[in-house]
């Protein structure tokens, strides 16, 4: 008796953008032998399309959601039985404004540590002009001795 197929379309939403999600999904849906896509929607969500049997689908969802406990997922059942593709996999519509909104959060994210970064600068130059701590026995001796 062959297994029961199961089709879903799923929105996640919820910090799933420059998180590596699609990549979470899509190495996924591969460990389970499922047929499906993962794409980022313009709205800011992702959506998935997968079919299988049903027990390898219901884990699937269930392990997206443990995986990252932050994001929401919304499943809706398809009554037909699509013909996705296989191996999962995930599109991919626009790979150099892709690339460019990651180079752009990345240097964001460097700018931010050089900032920071500045500031210790500033506080080690502060140190460097106060007594130095290899004169601190000598000191210490100089005290006791009053």
């Amino acid at each position: 008796m062959a297994a029961a197929v199961k089709s879903i379309y799923a929105t996640v939403t919820d910090h799933v953008q420059m998180v590596g999600y699609r990549e979470i999904v899509e190495t996924n849906g591969k460990i389970r032998g499922l047929n499906g896509l993962v794409f980022n929607d313009p709205d800011g969500s992702v959506k998935i399309m997968v079919n299988g049997p049903e027990s390898a689908v219901s884990e699937f969802i269930h392990d997206l959601e443990r995986i990252r406990p932050d994001t929401k997922i919304e499943t809706k059942e398809l009554a037909d039985d699509l013909n996705l593709p296989y191996p999962f996999g995930r599109v991919v519509t626009d790979d150099m404004r892709e690339i460019s909104d990651r180079l752009d959060k990345g240097n964001s994210l460097l700018s931010s540590h050089d900032v920071k970064l500045g500031s210790i600068d500033v506080k080690l130059d502060k140190l460097d002009k106060l007594d130095k701590l290899d004169s601190l026995p000598e000191r210490i001796a100089e005290a006791m001795k009053r």
